[in-house]
């Protein structure tokens, strides 16, 4: 075919449409496919255009002649499937205006009545009507056949659109071999109207069957299943139908399916659409939400998918699985609600049929089947017994499904609902009233946590220290004075030291401990009272020829057992004098070990004035005290010890100098946890500071109310406030 000359235009579609034109009417045209190739990036306008031409040349019949030439190419495909005729009015015998609609006619004018002769097609009765159009049992003259005839509802005054769709509705169905698909023998024109013959399918139709009584499960999945395997085929050979539904599904006296009305059908392997975006395509109860979301150009296999799991629905139930009072309604629910699960109107469908449908009928196409013919596999698998591939949603998605249909979590999620349900209008009630009463429950029950954490617990536990030390008596000082003003069952605990007595507060072994100020670190502790100040004692024996700090070098020296302060703070002692622990090691033995002969030549401990241990030691004449000379030094590098002196007075039973020994020594302070009871700080509080008083040279309130810097427990810095004020 020679390259056609296009003529001179601004619209490149327009000039190859002319340029098709010109060849037809030269008859150079010897394949439409052969012409499109030349335009590939127009060929889908330039096709649809095609299209056009031939139904406005069908509509206005323009040759006189039934052997006039008509414009049209020939078509490649499918061209041998339906045979056209192009009968004029004259032609048939038929007056065009006799067959008007009844809207048109004259005041009494009744129209044409049945039996009526449509040239080669005698029409008997009407079949069914439908929006567009109208079908009729007829006679096929030549062929001695009955067959169903259908035309345009509006007659000659259709317009194009519905010219179109029928014409796209027989070019589809033309396609088509399959037997549960309705075969269309005969598209053309008499008296100005459009029809086309199919075959005549006696029986009833499956909406009909569905009115008259429930189907048997078993028949109704076995219906589906045919059906499914014909949109199938339609599928695989490029065609969507768009519009199924029970009224199109026919059942003949051998109770086999055949679907028909291909109106909407869309061609996958082509743009064109007898509907754009915008328009919701398709029969409300049974199209798919994409579909009425006004996307039917957007229309996939599973859209076809959705519409055969409402068949299926509606087969079981007796209704379609969305129904609403209008059609907006209807639309608007097939968008958003899901359906009902078809076990609440059917009480013996099967788990598993009921999943097969919940799949076919998911919101998003993508979560359907993907193809027909994979839901006809699970309802085969089904009517056999086999396990299914469809799976059921889970718990988490049927409860926020449900969730979705109250209208307060709808419009939070972006989502339109048209009509509630009683218990989702209970739900939001519930849900509105608590939120609104919410406040006042969570004001309350913090109020009440609060005062339940800040209440006095009816048990205490308080870490003490070595036996017959001084931290045990001031544990066991303070419980029994709590035990007799607030009749709580309490317990002191024995440890180590310091160290000790700060890990079993940090586990909540315990809820109060004594240890001294470098022990208390970081922000789960908190300082409840300073109690008194520990001197550091330095012991030498008296057969070791040590006399003073500096002598310890190369000499072993006891710090105390596994978790005692004292270790803590001889470290420090130890740091500022340069004793390494090559130049003295560390000997970390319980106390009570000094009384042995083989104890170390020293010992450091940090223990408070007076201790009786200390007393036990000075008075068996093995041991003296050895004066730490550089007391202020060792107190500026080390701020939590200070510079003192241990008194002739403190071990009376020993002589000491009337000055003193000169040391360094340390606070020892009662700590908690950070979020103790404010009750119990302030009950023991009370109890240290009652008379007679707790311990020799425990600091006085008024004094410890003084103390800055201290990360106090909120009960006690309240606690100490009120002394200051009073003050």
């Amino acid at each position: 075919m020679p390259e056609p000359e296009l003529p001179e235009t601004d619209d490149p579609l327009d000039s190859a449409f002319a340029a098709y034109l010109r060849c037809c009417d030269s008859g150079e045209m010897t394949s439409r496919d052969e012409f499109l190739k030349q335009f590939p990036e127009l060929a889908d306008q330039l096709k649809q255009l095609m299209e056009a031409a031939d139904l406005v040349d069908h509509v206005t019949n323009a040759a006189s002649s039934k052997n006039a030439t008509h414009r049209r190419a020939p078509v490649a495909s499918g061209a041998d499937t339906i045979a056209t005729s192009m009968a004029t009015g004259d032609d048939s015998n038929v007056d065009p205006a006799a067959t008007l609609p009844m809207a048109h006619r004259r005041k009494g004018d009744h129209g044409p009545t049945l039996p009526f002769d449509l040239g080669d097609y005698e029409l008997l009765k009407i079949l069914g009507k439908g929006g567009m159009g109208i079908v009729y049992l007829a006679k096929q003259t030549e062929l001695e056949r009955l067959v169903a005839v259908k035309m345009i509802r509006g007659g000659m005054l259709a317009d194009e659109s519905d010219v179109r769709r029928f014409y796209t509705e027989a070019q589809a169905a033309a396609k088509l071999s399959h037997p549960a698909i309705v075969p269309v023998y005969q598209f053309g024109q008499r008296a100005g109207h459009h029809f086309f013959s199919m075959a005549y399918i006696r029986g009833t139709d499956l909406q009909r069957r569905i009115k008259e009584e429930p189907l048997d499960l078993r028949l109704a999945v076995r219906y589906v299943r045919d059906v499914a395997r014909a949109i199938n085929h339609a599928h695989q050979n490029g065609v969507l139908h768009r519009d199924l539904k029970p009224a199109n599904v026919l059942i003949d006296e051998k109770d086999q399916v055949h679907v028909t009305d291909f109106g909407l059908a869309k061609h996958m392997d082509s743009d064109s659409s007898v509907t754009g975006s915008g328009t919701a395509v398709g029969t409300p109860h049974y199209m798919a939400p994409e579909q009425a979301g006004g996307f039917s150009d957007q229309a996939t296999r599973q859209s076809d998918v959705y519409a055969l799991g409402a068949i299926l629905f509606a087969c079981v139930t007796g209704r379609p699985p969305i129904m609403a009072e209008t059609v907006v309604q209807t639309l608007l629910q097939v968008i958003h609600d899901p359906a009902p699960p078809m076990r609440s109107l059917r009480s013996n469908v099967p788990q598993g049929l009921e999943t097969i449908v919940a799949k076919c009928l998911e919101k998003q196409s993508d979560e359907r089947y993907e193809l027909a013919s994979s839901l006809a596999d699970d309802l085969d698998a089904f009517l056999e017994g086999r396990p299914i591939a469809a799976r059921p949603r889970s718990l988490p998605i049927k409860l926020w499904q449900w969730l979705k249909g109250v209208p307060l979590i709808a419009a939070l999620s972006g989502r339109r609902i048209v009509g509630t349900s009683v218990s989702h209008r209970r739900f939001q009630a519930a849900m509105l009233a608590f939120l609104v009463i919410l406040p006042v429950v969570a004001v309350g029950l913090s109020l009440l946590q609060n005062q339940y954490s800040e209440s006095m617990p009816s048990r205490v536990t308080i870490a003490g220290g070595l036996e017959d030390g001084v931290y045990n008596d001031v544990s066991a000082e303070i419980s029994k004075r709590l035990i007799a003003n607030h009749s709580v069952t309490a317990a002191v605990m024995s440890s180590n030291g310091s160290l000790d007595n700060r890990q079993r507060l940090l586990l909540s072994e315990v809820d109060l401990a004594p240890m001294q100020a470098s022990a208390i670190s970081g922000n789960e502790l908190r300082v409840v009272a300073p109690l008194f100040y520990e001197a550091v004692h330095v012991l030498a024996r008296h057969d070791s020829n040590i006399r003073s700090v500096a002598g310890l070098a190369g000499h072993r020296v006891a710090v105390g057992p596994v978790g005692s302060g004292s270790r803590a703070t001889a470290e420090m002692v130890f740091d500022s004098l340069e004793l390494t622990p090559n130049v003295s090691p560390r000997e970390v033995i319980p106390w009570r070990e000094l009384a042995g002969d083989d104890a170390p030549d020293a010992a450091v401990l940090c223990i408070g004035r007076g201790s009786p241990l200390l007393s036990s030691f000075l008075k068996s004449g093995r041991w003296q005290l050895v004066p730490i000379p550089s007391a202020i030094e060792i107190s500026l590098q080390h701020p939590t010890l200070r510079p003192m002196a241990i008194e002739a007075g403190d071990y009376p039973d020993v002589p000491l100098p009337t000055q003193g020994i000169a040391t360094v020594g340390t606070t020892a302070f009662l700590a908690t946890r950070e979020n103790a009871p404010s009750d119990l700080i302030t009950a023991t509080l009370e109890a240290l500071y009652q008379d007679p008083p707790l311990c020799v040279g425990l600091i006085p309130r008024k004094h410890a109310a003084e103390w800055r810097g201290l990360s106090m427990h909120r009960a006690a810095r309240k606690f100490y406030s009120i002394v200051t004020a009073s003050q």
